[in-house]
């Protein structure tokens, strides 16, 4: 009882107080005399032993002796009420009460009491109402009986579960009302159907005792027996609703951090905004919808973040004008992002609405007042109560005070009054998680004696080493981005810590049994790129299989090595192999080779495992902000490049470009005769048909150009330094390929149908400086064709032409027409 909260002491004291002076009252009172006999008190004991050890549990607490539960003795309760009189269903109610508590598990002291005194009070009060109504006397009266069985029923249930909802109350700092809504007021059925199972069994039995114990008893069990299997399903639905929420805000939550590894000054931001806004809602007695909406939306509220440049997300200093303009685009960017995503929360409007200003003045939306949403108006506070407490490279953090100062003079102008009065009343009693972020810390000598001061040194020297080292790597994962940028930064960082050594990263393929290198450094690196781990007797796939790290001589063939014609392999004679694991999860290996045999100390041993573990939340992150990107950055349906993306790469080419000597070709692709392909034979087949010409695109262009589906059966091309004439000889290859292609299809009455694709181009810096620019004038050259070719004006060109010179662009923009558009 001393780990209980003091309020829940003193209720529980006040409880005991009510049940004694209640059990004195009904000893002193004259109640109506009842003409059962003796032995049928003794019938009713025995029963309440068996009734009430038979329980429900309601609420798991932290323990199972602490759950709330609910018996059946409802049934036998309200069965001796008729029976024996209000006295006598107060004794048959604690009988049963005390041996449900003492049997099977027997529980604490002060839980027994407390359960007794419910059980006092709510059979004497129930008791009371029921002669109350039933004209004072114990005499079964239809016209008066049933309301008073209803009436008390009533009363029982709301003694016996309000009492339980303000003990668990009391216990889990929960509100009242919606605790006792939640937890119990769906079990009210139970109660009535129980009181009137009892009633119902002494008006058939009359004063026929015995037959009342052989009707109560397999009605009891019945029900008992009913109850189990209903509560056990709806527990095991509730513990499946439950995984499948903590397997859905798990991936939530990586995805998050993902994202939040891109910036090094923010570091565990969005888990420090998650825990103030989830404890300024529930302050602000929001519905546990809503909570959850906060929950999610603050570990998603950056997430547009993937949108921004990201020389302008790691900028350490201030940003300009211009580049805040790009940062204020986030929330709408990562709205968009999340609208397809079926949140069983109102996510969405957290996400989009966070930099709303209370005066009208945020972004993106210019929402005020009470038209933002108040979700958003406490992920607000929260996140920038956490930007000014947090350190940049520009300013120290500043103080909780001085930062809550700030919330209260904004507060009326950026932030809603009643939210920041809450959170200021709040404040002081978050607990902020403070994460480990990856700061080394030496080693330290817990056993032997240190005989020479020069082992001493040695010692002294390696912690130093080791802590440069780890700081080195620290700085790297606060700084990385993607896979691949990650990896490269801890390549050349492990390089400069043992020099002399080939540093390679293995990772794990699709196939479980492959490792490819991804980034190789140092020692005859030329030839480890892209080298990979594939027979079974690789020390390599041993090392990542076992888990267990590898020291000694170099097998020669441990990788299948990439021939090299201008490099000189340097011979390696020692090895360290160190599995890269995360949350049981083998990721790949780190492996370092050497030219001097026993080159490699269990000191750096040690020191390349302790990398090991800090750089494998990295890397994990790096592949799923990869994944992350890739998904936002990508057309689901042909593979190709989305709008969103090409348009940043085209705005970003344009703004790095020299106009002087730097060019940029924009090429817009519209299919024709394609709405017959989908009217005639299916979307299916017209997707099928799209993702045919998405892969003859890909191989037309060069690897430096950029294909992206622009929406629908069109198409953009981004021709990196291509020239108004290598536009237009594109135009024709792109042209005569699309000619070249055969869907497959023939139609009983057209025939064999065929594409055709009129196609425009702008060019950088003579059509345009940036990407609308660039699909404006491409846009006006393709329809001008279009129409043109309709009005029969241009000649169709053949798909042989492809191998002549350069074709006009009439001929580039006049498709061969086999089916014609209805259009």
């Amino acid at each position: 009882m001393q780990n209980l909260p003091f309020k829940a002491r003193i209720f529980l004291l006040l409880i005991w107080l009510a049940a004694l002076l209640t059990a004195g009252w009904a000893m002193s009172i004259r109640l109506p005399l009842s003409d059962a006999q003796s032995w049928e008190g003794i019938l009713f004991a025995v029963l309440a032993v068996v009734a009430y050890g038979k329980k429900i549990v309601l609420v798991q607490l932290s323990s199972e002796e602490d759950s709330v539960t609910i018996s059946f003795g409802c049934i036998l309760t309200f069965a001796a009420l008729l029976r024996l009189g209000p006295l006598g269903a107060l004794v048959i109610a604690v009988v049963g009460c005390l041996s449900s508590c003492v049997y099977p598990n027997c529980q604490r002291g002060f839980q027994i009491a407390f359960n007794v005194a419910v059980a006092v009070l709510s059979a004497w009060l129930a008791g009371l109402t029921f002669l109350y109504l039933n004209t004072g006397d114990l005499s079964l009266h239809p016209a008066h009986t049933i309301p008073a069985v209803a009436v008390a029923s009533v009363v029982y249930f709301l003694v016996n579960t309000g009492v339980m909802a303000v003990n668990s109350s009391l216990r889990t700092d929960q509100k009242i009302l919606p605790l006792w809504r939640e937890d119990f007021l769906w079990t009210a059925p139970g109660y009535f159907v129980g009181a009137g199972l009892g009633t119902l069994v002494v008006v058939a039995c009359g004063s026929g005792s015995w037959l009342l114990l052989v009707c109560v008893t397999p009605l009891a069990w019945l029900t008992y027996q009913a109850s189990v299997v209903t509560m056990g399903r709806a527990h095991a639905r509730q513990k499946y609703i439950e995984s499948l929420a903590n397997l859905y805000l798990g991936t939530i939550r990586s995805l998050a951090l993902a994202i939040d590894a891109k910036d090094q000054y923010n570091q565990q931001h969005i888990l420090r905004v998650q825990r103030y806004a989830v404890a300024l809602a529930k302050q602000m007695g929001l519905t546990e919808n809503l909570v959850e909406a906060v929950n999610t939306g603050a570990l998603l509220h950056d997430i547009g973040k993937l949108g921004v440049p990201d020389y302008v997300l790691l900028k350490p200093g201030r940003l300009s004008e211009e580049e805040f303009e790009k940062i204020k685009k986030h929330p709408e960017i990562g709205a968009a992002i999340l609208e397809t995503v079926e949140f069983p929360w109102p996510v969405l409007p957290v996400v989009r609405s966070h930099h709303e200003w209370w005066n009208g003045s945020g972004y993106p939306d210019g929402l005020k007042g009470e038209a933002i949403p108040l979700t958003a108006r406490v992920l607000a506070v929260a996140d920038v109560y956490d930007a000014l407490t947090s350190a940049r490279a520009y300013r120290t953090a500043w103080t909780s005070e001085a930062a809550l100062a700030e919330l209260q003079r904004s507060a009326g102008t950026q932030f809603d009054p009643g939210v920041v009065a809450a959170f200021i009343q709040i404040a002081g009693n978050i607990p902020v998680e403070v994460v480990p972020s990856g700061k080394p810390v030496s080693d330290t000598v817990t056993g032997g004696a240190i005989v020479k001061a020069g082992d001493a040194a040695r010692l002294i020297q390696r912690a130093s080493s080791e802590l440069w080292a780890l700081y080195e790597v620290a700085q790297t994962l606060s700084s990385s981005l993607g896979l691949q940028e990650t990896l490269e930064i801890l390549g050349g960082k492990l390089e400069a810590i043992l020099p002399g050594t080939a540093c390679l990263f293995l990772l794990r393929e699709a196939a479980e049994d492959t490792l490819i290198v991804r980034v190789a450094v140092g020692l005859n690196s030329e030839f480890f790129s892209g080298a990979k781990a594939v027979r079974l007797t690789s020390l390599s796939l041993a090392v990542a299989t076992h888990r267990e790290t590898y020291c000694g001589g170099y097998d020669a063939e441990d990788l299948l090595l990439i021939s090299s014609q201008s490099a000189q392999w340097e011979p390696l004679k020692a090895a360290l192999i160190v599995p890269i694991v995360h949350q049981g999860e083998v990721l790949g290996t780190i492996n370092l080779y050497h030219p001097e045999p026993e080159a490699f100390s269990p000191h750096d041993q040690q020191l390349m495992e302790t990398i090991s573990e800090r750089a494998a939340m990295a890397l994990y992150n790096g592949l799923l902000f990869d994944r992350t990107r890739s998904h936002a950055n990508t057309d689901p349906l042909t593979g190709l490049f989305n709008f969103r993306y090409i348009t940043q790469q085209v705005d970003d080419l344009c703004a790095a470009a020299d106009p002087a000597t730097d060019s940029l070709a924009l090429l817009c692709l519209d299919l024709d005769s394609f709405k017959p392909i989908n009217d005639n034979f299916g979307h299916q087949k017209g997707d099928q048909v799209l993702r045919d010409l998405a892969d003859i695109f890909r191989e037309a262009v060069r690897d430096t150009d950029i294909v992206a589906r622009y929406g629908g059966d069109e198409f953009l091309v981004a021709l990196r330094g291509a020239s108004a004439a290598e536009a237009r000889a594109m135009c024709h290859r792109l042209h005569a390929a699309v000619l070249a292609y055969d869907p497959g299809l023939i139609h009983e009455e057209l025939g064999a149908l065929r594409l055709g694709v009129s196609i425009g181009y702008g060019c950088f810096p003579v059509d345009g400086s940036d990407c609308t620019a660039l699909i404006s004038s491409a846009d006006s050259r393709m329809y001008r064709q279009k129409t043109q070719r309709k009005l029969g004006r241009l000649a169709e060109p053949r798909a042989e032409d492809s191998s002549r010179g350069e074709p006009t662009l009439e001929q580039l923009s006049a498709p061969r027409l086999i089916l014609r558009d209805a259009a």
